[in-house]
């Protein structure tokens, strides 16, 4: 993206920088942009613009993280199918719960994509594109300017009086992140049992035999998996649903259309039940429980 912008018509007007490394950063937490400005531009977009566009940038990237993030989440789900021939038979309702978990978080991000993209971003650049045009004078200018980061900065939640609401997004984008670290976790950790069962099998691409699902453990690994997930069945409308209720408190109608998009058929109301129930392999059944 940085290059296609150089490239472009801006010129020379962004740079990569990389913030202060905290231990298990990835490149999502250390990469940001900013704004390589001077000259008479410099006069409208000065150094407190640049701080609130690196505040903006920051909330705009940790969104399209979680959006990209989730994207793989489900199309590496579908594969399993394929890519762990071995397990095809034992997977299918722990696939399902997964899914479950993930509709409910792409639901949320894709509606508050659709919000930053079209009710904050473009309908204030269309307010300050209008501000320009009607300009009399370098005041103006620097006022349509000032006026508009201020604006993307309040819909961003990121202004002084909305703490509280932007504390309690974060708290949903931390969920989908651990989320998101724990499929990673049993995708590696199926991936192995996988080759485990291929490897008892003797290479017969079908699912193991007998044996192999007795002594192997599979089965109860994949019980404590499914506790585990549970716990975001549990919080994963808890969380939104405080979201939601923060946005409420706000006297703002793009947030309150937010909130309309994301809840518009009241599906964050509908609680999510917990896996209950037996998961059976070939030689065994362990029951998992709330």
């Amino acid at each position: 993206a940085v290059v296609s912008t150089q490239s472009g018509h801006y010129g020379r007007g962004v740079r990569v920088i990389k913030l202060e490394e905290s231990p298990g950063d990835i490149g999502w937490d250390v990469f940001t942009v900013d704004y390589d400005i001077d000259g008479p531009l410099a006069v409208i977009v000065n150094h407190d613009s640049r701080e609130s566009y690196l505040c903006i940038f920051r909330m705009l990237w940790k969104a399209k993280r979680i959006e990209h993030s989730l994207g793989k989440v489900w199309g590496r789900a579908m594969m399993w199918r394929r890519t762990l021939p071995y397990l095809a038979e034992e997977i299918p309702p722990f696939r399902h719960l997964l899914n479950m978990i993930c509709q409910r978080f792409q639901h949320f991000i894709s509606q508050l994509q659709y919000y930053i993209n079209f009710e904050v971003l473009e309908c204030s650049w269309r307010a300050l594109e209008e501000a320009v045009n009607t300009a009399t004078d370098l005041d103006c200018i620097i006022n349509a300017h000032k006026n508009f980061v201020n604006l993307v900065s309040e819909r961003l939640m990121l202004d002084e009086q909305q703490k509280t609401l932007l504390a309690s997004l974060y708290v949903v984008f931390k969920l989908i992140v651990e989320f998101i670290s724990d499929f990673d976790r049993v995708s590696n950790w199926l991936k192995d049992q996988n080759l485990k069962r291929e490897a008892l099998s003797g290479g017969r691409r079908k699912p193991g035999n007998s044996n192999a699902d007795e002594n192997d453990g599979f089965a109860t690994g994949l019980a404590k998996e499914v506790t585990t997930f549970n716990r975001y069945i549990e919080n994963v409308d808890k969380v939104i649903r405080k979201f939601l209720d923060d946005v409420t408190k706000v006297s703002d109608d793009a947030l309150g259309f937010l909130r309309l998009r994301i809840d518009f058929n009241e599906i964050y109301q509908t609680k999510l039940q917990p896996f209950s129930g037996t998961y059976i392999t070939k030689t065994k059944s362990v029951v998992v429980g709330m």
